[in-house]
């Protein structure tokens, strides 16, 4: 019995990871997540609904988008070849390392309490700052387009979810059984999302957008990545 109770007492979080979890929703990064879904809610519910695509312009986009995502897949595996940061390939190495991080934090087992936590927190951080630079800049970008609308609005439901799941990892102690069952959830929604992105979204963005677009938006990305990193987030940064 007293085994039993000293485990179930283990079990409950601690005052510094409820904290740490309202640190992690409150934070800068989070603040400008919140005013980014917030206008983009906004803006969806005031404007206009847009007319939808016709079957033709839908599949022009798609197939052009399907051209453009190979050559710049064949581009990438050409002797010397220098990635082209733009947009996407800006993102898809976000995606690589989190697919890393997940798979990480998937194998640690319950005595991997301050791995657990350093990992939690890593993810967090970085998740954070993806979110944000989709939402600030590539997602409004591409909502601009009928043919993107649709999945750009799941993507912003998609990161609502995942952020969730993350703020509810850090109300657990990483001790606890449930902490792996979650995480796994979290992994499972967070690799949806990327399916999701690399391929309806990101082939319909290189149907609608140029490539000297991407490179303009990835140019944005990569600055507003590099200030959140340093705790520079001005109010109104776009």
């Amino acid at each position: 019995m007293a085994k039993r109770a000293s485990r179930k007492q283990s079990t409950k979080p601690t005052r510094t990871a409820r904290q740490t979890a309202r640190k992690a929703s409150k934070g800068p990064v989070a603040r400008r997540k919140t005013a980014a879904r917030a206008t983009a809610t906004r803006r969806t519910r005031t404007e206009p609904k847009p007319k939808e695509p016709s079957k033709l312009a839908t599949a022009g986009a798609a197939v052009k988008g399907a051209v453009a995502t190979a050559v710049a897949a064949v581009a990438k595996r050409m002797p010397g070849a220098k990635p082209d940061m733009d947009a996407i390939t800006l993102l898809e190495t976000d995606h690589r390392r989190f697919e890393d991080l997940l798979k990480e934090g998937e194998e640690t087992t319950d005595r991997a309490v301050k791995v657990r936590t350093e990992l939690l927190e890593t993810i967090t951080t970085e998740l954070g700052i993806h979110e944000l630079i989709e939402e600030r800049i590539l997602y409004p970008a591409l909502k601009e387009h009928p043919e993107a609308r649709d999945i750009v609005l799941e993507g912003f439901q998609e990161h609502h979810v995942a952020d969730l799941i993350l703020k509810e990892l850090h109300e657990v102690a990483k001790d606890d059984e449930q902490w792996g069952a979650k995480f796994k959830v979290l992994k499972e929604n967070i690799e949806h999302h990327i399916e999701e992105e690399e391929g309806p979204m990101f082939r319909t963005a290189r149907g609608v957008m140029s490539r000297e677009q991407l490179q303009e938006l990835g140019a944005q990305m990569a600055r507003m990545k590099r200030d959140a990193e340093a705790g520079r987030l001005p109010k109104g940064s776009t």
